[in-house]
């Protein structure tokens, strides 16, 4: 359960939650979170981290459900694993085979050298939360960012 990752690491804190954003594309998704990690000393390279964000995209789109997409940076430039939580006023086009458009955001920051064990255990714990309706309901409709933070402090 997200409790579990939240005392293992305090993945998302005060801040890290960002509702209501204006933005048109995905590339403007990432930049966003690439910068901001910079402001929250996530890193000292927003490009470099934007450069893996984008790289992983390449691979294959990280929109998992219709409204919700999951980008993630393993990467070298990122100091300490983190999430950041962006819900957008408009749901954009995430380039999903699905034809998926996104408007919550999960951005994962991973360590390039915790890659094997940390990103999958938070991308898991995530999309397993992401199958649950009410989760995803309560996550699209929350007023603000104490019940989003509240949402993925769920005891349990």
């Amino acid at each position: 359960s997200y409790e579990s990752i939240r005392r293992e690491n305090m993945l998302i804190n005060k801040g890290q939650v960002f509702l209501d954003l204006d933005v048109n594309s995905k590339i403007d998704v990432l930049k966003f979170i690439s910068e901001k990690a910079r402001e929250f000393n996530i890193t000292d390279s927003s490009e470099g981290v934007l450069k893996d964000f984008i790289k992983r995209e390449e691979e294959y789109p990280t929109a998992i459900a219709p409204d919700f997409a999951i980008p993630h940076a393993k990467s070298q430039y990122v100091k300490e694993a983190r999430l950041f939580f962006l819900r957008l006023n408009n749901a954009i086009e995430w380039g999903s085979p699905d034809k998926f458009k996104v408007k919550v955001i999960f951005g994962i920051f991973v360590p390039a050298s915790e890659k094997g064990t940390r990103h999958i255990k938070i991308l898991s714990s995530i999309a397993t939360e992401l199958m649950d309706d009410k989760f995803k309901e309560s996550i699209l409709n929350s007023k603000n960012e104490e019940e989003v933070l509240n949402l993925l402090y769920v005891e349990g």
